[in-house]
């Protein structure tokens, strides 16, 4: 298609534009819910060297995150804590995950404290449904002679492995991002934007059995 014209609309600013114009382009109707895109597959835009965000799932016990923020957090400068905090391997502040048993576990080098934890069934099941077909598209973000997106190319991912991905976060090429802080004042309740799981592109392949480039014929 070439470069696709990105629409001069308050929804298509930021950083998920290329992804809402890919979306919009495919006939996908923007929803929340916990199953592929296109029928048995979900689909992402991925440009440049940003990582792909696959999924949204706040950790257990409840409650935790309020602990993490209250017991971890910085000042964000505005008078607020803040845990903003992306894990892969060893986090600079010590935080590193682990793959026990039966459960994924975010532990402190520094405190033995309450932990973050998804059990291998809940990710499983946040996994096997949405993202158990996957296509990643390509593409980058041009000025001219336009403003817009231009897609080039797009791999398919199949057969989604529960256990390379655990592999992959406790080794560290799966990211786990925490995005929570304080909402200021003397109160301790929080604003949480959610525990994002993140990954490179070229990492994908650890956690699927099946992978093809895809071609126009």
């Amino acid at each position: 298609m070439g470069i696709v014209p990105m629409p001069d609309e308050k929804s298509y600013r930021g950083t998920g534009a290329p992804g809402r114009l890919l979306e919009h382009l495919l006939g996908v109707k923007e929803n929340n819910n916990d199953s592929p895109d296109l029928l048995d597959w979900e689909v992402k835009f991925h440009g440049g060297q940003s990582l792909i965000t696959l999924f949204h799932k706040d950790p257990q016990p409840r409650g935790v995150m309020r602990f993490m923020v209250h017991e971890y957090g910085w000042d964000d400068g505005q008078g607020r804590l803040s845990f903003r905090h992306t894990i892969g391997g060893e986090s600079p502040r010590g935080f590193y995950v682990v793959n026990e048993n039966d459960r994924i576990v975010v532990r402190n080098r520094h405190k033995d404290n309450v932990v973050p934890y998804w059990t291998h069934e809940t990710l499983m099941n946040c996994c096997g449904g949405k993202l158990r077909r996957l296509i990643v598209v390509d593409g980058k973000v041009v000025k001219y002679p336009v403003h817009g997106v231009q897609y080039t190319g797009a791999t398919a991912y199949w057969e989604f492995d529960i256990s390379g991905f655990c592999n992959a976060l406790a080794i560290g090429k799966m990211h786990v991002d925490f995005d929570a802080r304080t909402n200021g004042g003397e109160g301790t309740s929080i604003r949480n934007h959610g525990t994002k799981f993140r990954v490179k592109a070229e990492d994908l392949p650890a956690m699927y059995r099946n992978k093809k480039k895809i071609t126009s014929v």
